[in-house]
């Protein structure tokens, strides 16, 4: 007994020297974009919401927009991590999920140095949160309404974001959620943000921010190999592959969890699969769903090297966190 937990000591992650180890690489990250002007200054898009354009148009400052940048990737890693610990996904107190967020997109210099997702995660988050909160209850009305209305809310800086409401339907479906009242529930939640929206727009006799969303919403424009660096590619594929890793972990142990907290990490899994899907479909918003796509992604992989402890799994954590930090050196390399 006392060598078993010796072993499991040896190779454990989740210490204090290794939260060090990634905040200072996150911090390394943050700085070298800062000097390199990465993201700056903020400009609008053609595609980009009316919301958003404003907002770029308000922020000049190089150090306010590097800051606020900071503070909401910062607040947003701390909400996944919030409900990891609520939904008690990973099985054991850990700040990994906190820690691979902020990592997954500070080895990303296309979410430099902070984009419509960046604020609007915090939606998801909680949309995720009162869908969980909904599970086994077709009665269930009142979190599925706010966990539409939260995305609704979301979709005011980045429209893309409902292409997840059916995703949230298929979830609800597997968590026994899905009936005719909490359908209409999820289809009011985010009619309540549009009708709210539309009143706005009568009364400022000005209906941009009501049009120009859903012209975007359908917008498809496919990724093209050639419109991403194989730099780029590698990192994508190193995060794709811990998901992986992480997800068969769950489906070979299933036993060793909760049914209810199996089906949840299940839901993460499709919904990491789903912003990759989307990403290929939307080359205009492909920066935003990678950065939805880091949500699940940090919860999964830092749910694997909580629970599973071992030499190998060691290296893999310390082997792919330098190798992410490699590919962003590598990227700002060529960029200079």
């Amino acid at each position: 007994m006392r060598e078993t937990a010796f072993w499991e000591r040896r190779y454990v992650v989740t210490t204090p020297s290794v939260y060090v180890y990634m905040l200072v690489l996150c911090l390394v990250c943050w700085l070298t974009g800062f000097l390199q002007s990465l993201g700056y200054p903020l400009y609008g898009e053609v595609t980009a919401s009316p919301l958003w354009n404003g907002i770029c148009a308000l922020l000049t400052d190089k150090w306010a927009i590097y800051l606020i940048g900071l503070a909401l990737t910062l607040g947003g890693a701390f909400f996944v991590h919030r409900a990891n610990y609520v939904m008690v996904l990973t099985r054991e107190k850990t700040w990994l999920p906190f820690l691979y967020y902020v990592f997954f997109t500070s080895v990303n210099p296309d979410l430099f140095p902070f984009r419509p997702t960046t604020a609007a995660v915090f939606c998801m988050v909680l949309s995720l949160y009162f869908l969980f909160l909904a599970y086994h209850d077709t009665r269930a009305s009142a979190p599925v309404f706010t966990s539409a209305f939260m995305m609704g809310l979301g979709s005011l800086l980045w429209v893309h974001i409902l292409w997840f409401l059916p995703l949230f339907w298929v979830g609800m479906y597997h968590f026994r959620t899905l009936s005719m009242r909490t359908f209409l529930a999820s289809l009011l939640g985010v009619l309540t943000v549009y009708w709210l929206l539309l009143a706005w727009c009568v009364w400022r006799v000005d209906y941009t921010m009501f049009e120009a969303p859903f012209s975007n919403l359908v917008a498809v424009h496919p990724l093209r190999l050639a419109d991403v660096g194989w730099m780029d590619w590698l990192s994508l594929g190193v995060m794709v592959a811990l998901t992986a890793v992480s997800a068969v972990n769950i489906l070979t142990h299933e036993q060793e969890d909760s049914l209810r907290s199996r089906q949840f990490l299940v839901f993460l899994t499709l919904m990491a699969g789903w912003s990759l899907i989307l990403l290929f479909f939307f080359r205009q918003s492909a920066e935003e769903f990678l950065g939805i796509a880091c949500v699940p992604m940090a919860i999964l992989v830092a749910r694997f090297f909580t629970v599973v402890k071992g030499k190998p799994e060691l290296i893999l954590f310390h082997a792919t966190t330098a190798l992410l930090f490699a590919f962003l050196v590598l990227r700002l390399w060529n960029f200079l």
